[in-house]
């Protein structure tokens, strides 16, 4: 072999192992995308509560016992306990806790976990019944009611319990001597905010509603006065509320951000107060446009004392569908209101079947931001935090509250083109190397040439 040709083999070689690492590097190596803005705030802490109504801020506790919630109200009817035992479809266990014509709203901690009662009225009392209805929002996405009062199969159970998404409600009628009530539980044990968006008496939908089975039912009983309970769950502390005002129940102290929840015609809205740059306030989104994937919390930043956030499954107009070369998942709008400023971590769950489905990894998953000048999405570093059987758990960090999508990530995370994929990367490497083989070759003739 010539010394030439043994150089041009020797390039050729060279030019196999260059290719031969940028293949390994662009499968083992995902394309870097956007770093969203870096988070050091202050989390409210979930060991302590506080009930919050207008300026009132006072610390609680919740009521401890060693057994269920459903074991410490006793809610009977002639479904749930036989004949012979008292059973006037109420609150057995709470009865040291009410009073005639009195709500009482409290938290309970048990071998369940945390759960929110509610209890009107008095069993066996000597005051008329009444009607409330409750619409608790800002609740996460495993809430549901573990106690009804009252729920049974029959015409004369009036009571209506309701589910949206970020918020549940019920409205409840009851008699002479009976109670109403019941207590939800669900992702109550870490950090939350609710909150009860009231209406008693004239101003619940149940007053002198004539649909009912029997809209005379309460006898024009009301609720003079609302409660809220804390600590010893014998003998209790109380405190009394507005009956028309919202309150809000959430972990943390006084000396942290106050947030209101209330709902809104496509979603659900929190309204922060007494906020700083160094506070991260966790709210509770609307799950998202597919039920697969689940929008579980959103950690705003950065707010200067006040603002407040919309939340709605959908697109905001103007936006891609997707971005552009992958199909969307699910969509969140997040309309941030006096918070221009703001950054957030997203957190948001994708089912393990969803992505077998698709035919995608867990890493194959990003979140994408909207830039509703441009109408595009952007996307943001995206990170597996946890993972189950059954599903993913990532967080992401987006620098404005806008709207986010989950969709497959792309290897360029600003444009998407073909030209990021690994295969046209080898291409070009193998297509530069081969015109300077080429081109070295015809040197090396041209000089043979001229000897």
């Amino acid at each position: 072999m010539t010394p030439r040709a043994r150089s041009v083999a020797a390039l050729l070689m060279t030019v196999l192992l260059v290719c031969s690492s940028v293949g390994v590097a662009a499968a083992q190596s995902p394309a870097t995308p956007q770093e969203g803005p870096a988070v050091n705030a202050q989390m409210q802490s979930a060991d302590s509560y506080v009930v919050e109504q207008g300026d009132m801020c006072r610390q609680i506790q919740p009521l401890s016992t060693n057994g269920t919630v459903g074991a410490f109200y006793d809610y009977r009817n002639h479904e749930t306990h036989p004949e012979g035992v008292d059973r006037l479809y109420s609150s057995y266990g709470t009865t040291h806790l009410q009073e005639e014509n009195t709500s009482a709203l409290f938290l309970h901690r048990g071998t369940d976990g945390v759960s929110l009662v509610a209890v009107h009225g008095r069993l066996e009392g000597e005051t008329a019944g009444g009607v409330a209805s409750f619409d608790i929002v800002g609740v996460p996405n495993e809430t549901e009611w573990v106690v009804q009062d009252d729920l049974y199969d029959g015409e004369s159970n009036m009571a209506q319990w309701h589910r949206g998404d970020g918020w549940i409600g019920a409205d409840w009628i009851w008699s002479e001597s009976r109670t109403d009530g019941g207590a939800i539980r669900g992702g109550l044990n870490g950090e939350f905010a609710l909150t009860v968006q009231p209406a008693f008496n004239e101003e619940s939908p149940f007053y002198e509603n004539e649909s009912l089975y029997d809209p005379d039912f309460y006898g024009n009983g009301t609720v003079e006065d609302w409660e809220v309970l804390s600590g010893d769950a014998d003998d209790p502390e109380r405190s009394s509320l507005s009956l028309e005002e919202p309150v809000t129940i959430r972990t943390g102290t006084c000396d942290d951000p106050s947030v209101t929840y209330e709902r809104t015609d496509g979603g659900i809205a929190a309204t922060i107060d007494g906020a700083t740059a160094d506070d991260q306030v966790a709210l509770q989104p609307t799950s998202g446009t597919n039920e697969n994937v689940t929008f579980e919390r959103v950690a705003v930043s950065g707010l200067d004392d006040a603002g407040s956030v919309t939340f709605a499954n959908e697109r905001p107009e103007g936006l891609l569908a997707s971005p552009e070369g992958v199909d969307s998942l699910s969509h969140l709008t997040m309309d941030g209101d006096s918070s221009v400023d703001a950054s957030a971590t997203v957190t948001f769950s994708v089912n393990a079947a969803l992505l077998e489905e698709r035919g995608l990894e867990p890493d194959d998953v990003a979140l994408y931001e909207a830039d509703n000048e441009s109408g595009e999405w952007t996307q943001v570093e995206t990170t597996v935090a946890e993972e189950s059987a059954t599903e993913y758990r990532y967080t992401a960090e987006v620098a404005s509250l806008e709207a986010v999508t989950v969709a497959e990530s792309r290897t360029d995370p600003d444009t998407g083109d073909s030209s990021s994929m690994p295969g046209f990367e080898i291409g070009a490497t193998l297509g530069a190397l081969a015109a300077l083989t080429a081109l070295w070759a015809t040197r090396g003739r041209g000089r043979e040439r001229d000897r």
